[in-house]
């Protein structure tokens, strides 16, 4: 456990970091697998912990939205 540095989290955009005495939250919107293994391998390679992940429901962005 320990708090994750914010310059490991400045290749992934849109990233935040909560920290409290329970260790580091990490909350963002991936684009892809490949970006959810990057950060995972960048976390790994730093030395950290891995101790949940959650998929939240996927919001509906509206009418007009591109991906």
């Amino acid at each position: 456990m320990g708090e994750v540095p914010g310059a490991l989290l400045e290749d992934f955009a849109g990233v935040e970091l909560l920290v409290d005495a329970a260790g580091s939250t990490i909350h963002v919107v991936l684009g892809d697998e490949a970006e959810l293994h990057g950060l995972l391998d960048a976390l790994s390679r730093s030395g950290f912990l891995l101790v949940d992940v959650r998929r939240e429901p996927q919001v509906d962005a509206g009418p007009g939205y591109d991906d």
